[in-house]
């Protein structure tokens, strides 16, 4: 941009001088306006000229080069003196019809090329305007106005395989706007007339400029024509119909490969994406694979559009599975370096083994589907260009204990130990028996834990609190047991037939059970209606209540069998309908909104996950979980120990049990996976032995609430002492970055930061030519200066979420993305990955969480903002603070935010809700200046947050819900909320009967616990850090001095 902004100041730079007689007075733009446009017509008239003298230099080439290959016939033709006259036309038209071709190759060539840059060009303007118009954005909306937008699940994956990201659905695109200059004046006024405008009439009436994504797509998708301020790109095409048989959209894979690309290898494949099902082509290259959606492979191997080539899959079903969409719609071609690549598994798909998952370092995954055992190639090509895959890829039940023999611990071994928490190994589990969220049809299963949905408190000590762990769901009770032991009784063996012997014919876990649960958020409803044919289930039979949908599952319906998902136990959002979709009235009259639950989660979906959590994690889960693995993965899932547990399904649900010959019918090939894309497929089978039990614990359930022994630091606030002296103490200045490492503590000064994960090297700044160093921590000292932040003015904050990722913030207002590279203490580069703009005053503070990938900023203007650090875009903002924002931080296990600003404390959603807030108000001196999450247990209610303040004292705060005041009494405490607050996903607390608070649950004074007296003049609190095991409080202070806060005894 710097460098742009001196071109253009070059060209358009004129001296303005006012003559002697004129009117005195300032020189209005109106009057150097034509004196601009001159500039520009010039500028742009040689422009225009340099460009038709290649294309005439080019032109000639070409005409010369035909003019000497005629030439050369008529000389030929000349010296043989037998030619006759019908020989010599002949030849000319030969060379007539050679030089017809090359030039009408070179104007397909030509017009490829132009639609190509066309469409890169559209996508370009595309993402600035959407840029220009988004919140806090240049053209957008006043500062704390939102627009409506809605919420989608982020694909991407996280620690432990969990799905907890979060964004906003796709951007605004702008309607057309007219070529003339007037019509767009008229489209500004609208956006100029929306600024400032109170959040409330925001979401009634948005800027008309706006439109939700896709509303205005032509038919044929995203058109050239949507350009507003290029009108010459958008004129039609001068192709004839000729070249229409030309496949114009293998130019997306074009674009896409990367220069001096060599494809070594092609495979046709079948990409499965939720219930999104299309054909698709690998492309094999030499530091790169390709993931062309879209496209197929001839019988020459030539890379062909599904639009002008008849499929190349063979399978009948799998191809009435294809995805109905629009001719145009589904055309892409995705790039995957191979050093991206973390995991690849094989697995099923359709009772198969024909499927390859390939998991991405930035949690994406894809799931591929191949014909004629192609997958076994596939996987052989990955491993030998990325050796970390050997031995890693394919997927094996997990060995015996008696059989394994040293080596590295497997998740069985981690587990019995206790080393592996509850949901990480039904989690690994799962991930071992192909069950992948890429295919709704081997959605992840995770069981029903508790039985009581009714009571005020939960009570995790009382084993009738929890569901019977060694029944299916269909034995819970005794009467619907008996039931479906009789109907097994009832029906004779038909030799694999529809009627055949079973207790349940139907599954637990199935793609409409999936999207049921979920349909809520995006894209679930999309697929629930998808699945539904275009529109809701009648209301009473949608998921409304976590307690009816137990009675159902366990009691009262005799068709529904159904299992949990993994989202139940660690994704609040699924049970709110943020969305704001009409899901219908029941018959009693009350409307769908959110989920309904147990009185003993006080209304609030993060408390409801964190008790569901803290469930599957109790001791009494931990010692009966074994005999839920038996039926689902292990010893019981099928035969003889199957029929005693009333745990059999249809045949058709088990791959083992599908012989050959039954696949070879089409007919009965069709039956049986239309009866699995429906109902879904029993997981392979892990253990064939029964399963072990966990170790069990050997602290109390009440203080051993994990896989450690080691208690937290926070379990015992009362009993917390300092250390007498500094375990570390720095002279140059006050601590500002600390990490416990395994061995030992790291700590920097001020404006300096450790880049993990060795934690070897920091970045430095804050110097007065606004350049910025990297050194190392063992020698302190410098070993790379570097000049690229001196453009961006003085930098007062930064954040490094990963080793090639640093993100600055200052007094530029932007905060800057850059990208790096280290090695063996040598800066190999720093360049500018993106520049985020929507702060009006310095960046003060910066926090990063690759785990939930974002960055949250805050700055002097009150604003903080929360950014996306996969596609470095905007998702939302958190308003109405009372001050300058201080401190920032991230809990990385549950995804929420804290930030500081003065005196008061705010606890945020990820979405931008806020959970919490409170007002510390311990005078001039309590600003904070340094906040963190407590991340031991995530389901633990006794995790804190920690603040460090100017007054030097350490305060942490926990969480507790109180009873909601009367509705009366409540609307005269509305005033008393954060300064300027506007909250849009705030939900509605009236009729509420709790509310979550935040309370001060101790003050750490090293003063006054060292010598029992309070003084006043306490060094300020600068940075704070906890160590691994959460046995330990590290605080940092404006002298340089560390203290680490342990508990007697």
């Amino acid at each position: 941009m710097v460098e742009r902004r001196h071109v253009l100041e070059e060209t358009y730079k004129m001296e303005v001088s006012a003559k002697q007689g004129s009117r005195e007075g300032p020189v209005s733009v109106a009057d150097i306006s034509p004196l601009w446009e001159e500039t520009t017509l010039k500028a742009w008239q040689l422009f225009i000229d340099s460009q038709k003298k290649k294309m005439n230099k080019s032109q000639q080439k070409k005409t010369s080069a035909l003019g000497a290959a005629v030439r050369s016939a008529q000389k030929k033709l000349g010296k043989a003196t037998s030619c006759t006259v019908q020989e010599y036309l002949m030849c000319m038209e030969a060379h007539r019809r050679t030089g017809q071709e090359m030039f009408e190759s070179l104007l397909k060539n030509h017009m490829q090329t132009f639609r190509c840059e066309n469409d890169r060009m559209a996508s370009r303007w595309q993402r600035t305007e959407e840029e220009l118009l988004r919140e806090r954005g240049l053209f957008g909306p006043g500062p704390g106005v939102f627009l409506k937008r809605g919420w989608v699940q982020d694909a991407a994956e996280g620690p432990s395989r969990m799905r907890p990201r979060i964004r906003r659905k796709a951007l605004r695109r702008s309607k057309k706007f007219p070529a003339s200059s007037s019509g767009l004046y008229m489209k500004w006024n609208l956006v100029e007339e929306n600024r400032g405008v109170t959040e409330s009439s925001d979401m009634d009436s948005e800027p008309k400029i706006l439109c939700e994504a896709g509303q205005e797509v032509e038919e044929n998708g995203l058109d050239c024509e949507q350009l507003t301020f290029f009108p010459s790109l958008s004129d039609s095409s001068p192709l004839s119909d000729d070249f229409s048989e030309q496949c114009t959209e293998t130019q997306l894979i074009l674009q896409e490969l990367a220069q001096d690309e060599e494809v070594k290898g092609k495979l046709c494949v079948v990409i499965v994406s939720g219930h999104i099902i299309t054909e698709g082509v690998l492309l094999f290259g030499k530091d790169d694979f390709y993931i062309c959606e879209g496209f197929t492979l001839s019988p020459m191997g030539d890379v062909c559009c599904k639009n002008h080539h008849p499929t190349s899959v063979r399978d009948s079903f799998i191809c009435s599975m294809f995805s109905k969409d629009k001719p145009t719609a589904g055309l892409s071609c995705r790039r995957y370096p191979y050093e991206d690549v973390k995991e690849a598994h094989f697995t099923r798909f359709l009772l198969e083994d024909n499927a390859l998952e390939i998991f991405m370092r930035n949690g994406q995954s894809t799931f591929l589907v191949f014909q004629n055992k192609e997958h076994l190639p596939a996987f052989k090509r990955l491993c030998s260009v990325v050796p970390s895959l050997k031995g890693r890829g394919v997927t094996e039940a997990i060995m015996n204990v008696r059989k394994t023999t040293g080596g590295e611990k497997t998740a069985l071994h981690k587990w019995q130990k206790g080393e592996m928490s509850n949901f990480e190994y039904l989690m690994q589990l799962n991930t071992l028996a192909g069950r992948t969220y890429n295919d709704l049809m081997q959605y992840p299963v995770f069981p029903w834990i508790l039985a009581d949905y009714e009571s005020e408190t939960l009570d995790l000590s009382n084993p009738a609190t929890f569901r019977d762990l060694s029944k299916p769901m269909g034995a819970q009770t005794d009467k619907r047991k008996d039931k479906f032991i009789q109907r097994y009784n009832e029906v004779e063996n038909n030799d694999g037939e529809l009627t055949a012997q079973c207790h349940y014919c139907t599954h637990y876990s199935s793609a409409i059970i999936v999207a049921s649960l979920l349909v809520r958020m995006e894209p679930f409803s999309q697929i629930f209606l998808s699945l539904q044919g275009g529109s809701f289930d009648v209301a009473d039979r949608m998921f409304h209540s976590v307690r009816k949908e137990w009675d159902s599952a366990s009691r009262d319906n005799m068709s529904d069998v159904r299992e949990l998902i993994p989202e139940f136990y660690y994704l609040p959002d699924f049970l709110v309908n943020s969305n704001n979709f009409e899901l219908g009235c029941m018959q009693d009259g009350t409307m769908l909104g959110d989920v309904v639950l147990p009185p003993w989660a006080k209304g609030d979906p993060q408390e409801f996950i964190r008790l569901h959590r803290e469930a599957l994690e109790s001791d009494y889960v931990s010692s009966q979980l074994h005999l839920w693995i038996d039926l689902i993965f292990g010893s019981r899932q099928q035969g003889p120990a199957a029929v005693d547990s009333v745990n059999t399904f249809h045949p058709y649900f088990y791959a083992e049990k599908l012989d050959a010959d039954s696949l070879k019918d089409p007919l009965k090939k069709n039956t049986i996976l239309g009866f699995i894309s429906n109902f879904g497929q029993i997981p392979k089978q892990l253990f064939s032995k029964p399963h072990p039990p966990r170790n069990s614990p050997k602290s109390s359930a009440k203080e051993a609430s994990g896989p450690s022994h080691v208690l937290p630091f926070f379990f015992k606030l009362d009993k917390l002492r300092p250390s007498v002296q500094p375990i570390k103490e720095l002279i140059r200045g006050p601590v500002g970055h600390m990490v416990c490492g395994e061995k030992d503590i790291l700590v920097v000064e001020k404006n300096k930061l450790l880049i993990p994960p060795l934690w070897g090297t920091f970045f430095s700044w804050g110097f007065h030519d606004n350049t910025c160093t990297f050194g190392s921590y063992a020698t302190e000292k410098n070993f790379a200066v570097c000049e690229s932040l001196s453009d961006w003015g003085e930098n007062l904050c930064a954040a490094c979420p990963d080793p090639s990722t640093i993100i600055t913030g200052g007094a530029s207002t932007v905060v800057c993305v850059w990208d790096i590279s280290i090695s063996k203490d040598k800066l190999r580069h720093m360049r500018l990955r993106q520049a985020l703009y929507g702060h009006t005053d310095a960046v003060t503070c910066l926090v990063a969480s690759e785990a939930y990938g974002i960055i949250v900023s805050g700055s002097r203007d009150r604003s903080c903002i929360l950014w996306d650090l996969e596609e470095l875009s905007y998702i939302t903002q958190l308003p109405g603070h009372a001050a300058s924002l201080t401190a920032l931080a991230i809990n990385d296990l549950t995804g929420e935010i804290a930030s500081c600003a003065g005196a008061h404390l705010y606890v945020w959603t990820m979405k931008g809700q806020l959970l919490s807030w409170i007002n510390t108000s311990f005078g001039p001196e309590g600003g904070i200046l340094c906040c963190c999450f407590t991340q031991k247990y995530e389901w633990d209610s006794r995790n804190v947050i920690v603040t460090g303040c100017a007054d030097g004292i350490v305060r942490v705060w926990k969480t507790e819900y109180t009873r909601a005041q009367l509705p009366s009494h409540q609307e005269g405490q509305v005033s008393q909320g954060p300064p300027q607050y506007i909250a849009p996903e705030k939900a509605d607390t009236a009729g509420k009967e709790w509310e979550r608070h935040l309370v001060l649950s101790q003050e750490l004074n090293r003063s006054q616990a060292v010598s029992r007296r309070r003084y006043k003049n306490n060094p300020a609190i600068t940075a704070l850090a906890i160590s691994r095991t959460h046995d330990s409080l590290l605080v940092g202070d404006v002298w340089g001095r560390v203290f680490s806060w342990t508990c007697e005894g």
